[in-house]
């Protein structure tokens, strides 16, 4: 009789060994999903941050115009254009070098896609005679980086304007790596006078 007490109570003890050790599994099993679960949670949430944040970096401009257009004419005819731009508010700075920004010319006559393939050193040589693209930093630390605070100008002097009459419009695009387009779009006065402010 004491025998089979005995015997009894060692089965208990095995039955009650083998509920724990499953029990432990089971928290085991349940603590490696709940992390995988709260990693992928986790990871998603930041993924979905950072195409946010790239979406409103592309959807909002990253330049922006300061102050007039600057248009110059000789005998009637118009030689060049100046935009001064600066980078907008809350913007990292944007490389303005040469395959990095894009500037693109329209009217009503032609459409240019890249007006901007070598940059000029001195405005004086930009005319119809020497035409180009200039693209400088009026205030600023010297660098090809246009940073907040500095204000820089490009000034164009295609072929094609030449080509422009009084009262006809005329639109020049910005395209920075990153951020949305600048369109500046000017129509010409009625007279052409040696300098204009398409303000």
């Amino acid at each position: 009789m004491i025998k089979k007490v005995f015997k009894n109570n060692d089965k208990k003890g095995l039955t009650g060994l083998e509920t724990a050790i499953i029990l432990i599994s089971f928290v085991i099993v349940a603590a490696a999903f709940s992390f995988a679960v709260l990693n992928l949670g986790l990871f998603t949430t930041q993924k979905s941050g950072e195409v946010l944040q790239a979406g409103l970096e592309e959807a909002t401009s990253a330049i922006e115009t300061v102050g007039g257009v600057i248009a110059q004419s000789s005998n009637k005819i118009v030689s060049n254009v100046t935009i001064f731009f600066k980078v907008s508010v809350g913007k990292r700075p944007i490389d303005m070098s040469v395959g990095q920004l894009v500037i693109s010319y329209h009217d009503s006559r032609v459409s240019i896609p890249n007006i901007y393939t070598s940059n000029a050193t001195d405005t004086s040589l930009i005319s119809t005679s020497n035409p180009g693209v200039m693209v400088r930093q009026i205030t600023g630390d010297g660098d090809n980086l246009i940073e907040y605070g500095e204000i820089w100008a490009v000034t164009v002097a295609n072929p094609e304007l030449k080509d422009l009459k009084p009262n006809e419009v005329f639109t020049v695009e910005l395209k920075p790596p990153t951020g949305s387009i600048l369109k500046v779009e000017r129509r010409l006065p009625p007279s052409l006078d040696q300098i204009m402010d398409l303000a």
